[in-house]
């Protein structure tokens, strides 16, 4: 008899706990939101929605329904009462199946497109200038399967008030700025210009380690770091040199029998070259000894530099750290090479793959928002993650403004490099970090991804 009954009541039990598991999931998938902290009113609230069917589900408040597109070209229209300004859209979808999505804006003198981009996903946060609209219209341009859309919320963002400048911090090369004539003018491979909008540079391959612990400079660092702070005048740039690991053995045996012998050489290189601090990439320390080796040479140094008001930073990916607390509080900026890092659809450091995942691990490992700089690529990566990277720059390349995938090759665009920036903003991040400076456009070109980061953070932060 019991087990009749508990027979029957199998598939009650199952409902249950499936409905129970959708509500679970939804909410902390939709409550997500709260990480970038939006305080503004959304302003479906003061709107009607019209569209293809179901759409207003995606505007109810509710959980639990769906606006299930079947049909390419499916709209969502939110109409306001009076003329509303508008300058992001925060949406949700119930899984990855949505493949291209626009919005339109209509200020009294017809439909206007101002964002298109490729995937919604969770949390996609669609950010554009501030426009002033009558209506605001989603189309579903592309989808596989079905795609359900869960939750779109409409907002204008005020500029997110700060007590520290939101950092530009770009990666240059020695070999970029080694020819820059400083009579002409003429000679780098990066715009001089950029520094208008960068705020921190990492001189990337000033020098590397020796074994025995020395600091061996390129043989172009010295002219190059001259012609570098040349180029930047009297702007307020910082500059980090990176150092690399040796060339003829390994960074552990390195730390192992000359960690203090390098500490000081660090150190001395640092003041020598009179910049700001220095930079590491080691990739990648393996296992729970070199990490600590690592850890150890981390605090050891940063009581050196901090003593001369000088500072630390690293390259890290968003896997595998194993830091000690120590050195976690002890380094002043993590650069996060949240790039070449593949999502659902093969693109490298999409939006969906290079925001939110890799900064709630970085601080699932005790470094805080303001350490953290969200590395965003200047070159495009095949699907298949081969071994090919192509300047952003580069001329066979055609450029667009919202979506760049040519012969199967991702790029970031001025599109994803604001919602990218202006997702740390909100959030709270220190800054963003490019890699690197020379894949760029010039900063006058209207799709120069510096200069969009630059116009990104002065429309939507403000320090104060």
């Amino acid at each position: 008899m019991k087990a009749k009954i508990l027979s029957r009541m199998i598939p009650v039990i199952l409902i249950v706990a499936i409905i129970a598991g959708l509500t679970i999931f939804y909410g902390v998938t939709l409550d997500r939101d709260d990480n970038l902290s939006i305080t503004k009113t959304n302003l479906v609230s003061l709107a009607s929605v019209s569209g293809n069917t179901g759409s207003k589900f995606a505007f109810d408040d509710s959980k639990m329904t769906v606006w299930s597109v079947n049909k390419k070209g499916s709209e969502a229209v939110i109409s306001f009462d009076d003329c509303q300004n508008v300058n992001a859209l925060l949406l949700n979808e119930n899984g990855y199946n949505v493949k291209q999505f626009s919005i339109y804006y209509d200020d009294g003198d017809g439909w206007k497109l101002c964002y298109r981009q490729n995937e919604i996903g969770v949390n996609r946060l669609a950010t554009f200038y501030t426009v002033k609209a009558k209506a605001v219209k989603i189309v579903i341009d592309d989808f596989k399967n079905i795609a359900r859309i869960s939750d779109i919320k409409v907002y204008c963002l005020n500029q997110r008030e700060r007590t520290e400048k939101f950092r530009i911090t770009s990666y240059v090369t020695v070999g970029s700025v080694a020819d820059y004539d400083q009579s002409t003018g003429k000679g780098a491979n990066i715009d001089a210009a950029a520094f208008d909008v960068i705020t921190d540079v990492q001189f990337i391959a000033y020098g590397r380690f020796s074994v025995n612990g020395d600091v061996m400079p390129d043989d172009n660092a010295s002219k190059a770091l001259d012609n570098l702070k040349h180029m930047i005048g009297d702007r307020e740039v910082n500059i980090t040199i990176t150092i690399f690991p040796p060339s003829d053995g390994s960074m552990a045996d390195l730390l192992r029998n000359n960690m203090d012998k390098a500490v000081d050489a660090v150190v001395n290189t640092v003041l020598d070259a009179d910049v700001k601090g220095v930079d590491f990439d080691w990739e990648y320390p393996s296992g729970k000894e070199e990490y600590s080796l690592f850890s150890e040479f981390i605090v050891k140094l940063s009581e050196k530099l901090h003593s001369h008001d000088k500072t630390i930073a690293l390259a890290l990916s968003p896997w595998g750290l194993d830091f000690s607390k120590e050195a976690v509080a002890a380094i002043d900026q993590v650069h996060i090479m949240a790039y070449d890092l593949f999502d659902h659809n093969g693109d490298n450091n999409s939006y969906a793959g290079a925001c939110a995942t890799s900064i709630d691990y970085m601080l699932k490992q005790g470094f805080s928002l303001e350490q953290l700089n969200l590395g965003i690529s200047f070159y495009g990566r095949p699907s298949d993650a081969s071994g090919v990277w192509i300047d952003y720059n580069n001329p066979d390349y055609e450029k667009d403004e919202y979506i760049m995938v040519v012969n199967d090759i991702y790029f970031n665009t001025v599109t994803t490099v604001r919602d990218k920036a202006v997702y740390c903003i909100l959030r709270g991040l220190g800054g963003i970090m490019v890699f690197s400076q020379n894949e760029d456009l010039p900063m006058s070109d209207p799709l120069s991804l510096t200069a969009e980061i630059g116009r990104a953070r002065d429309a939507f932060s403000k320090e104060v």
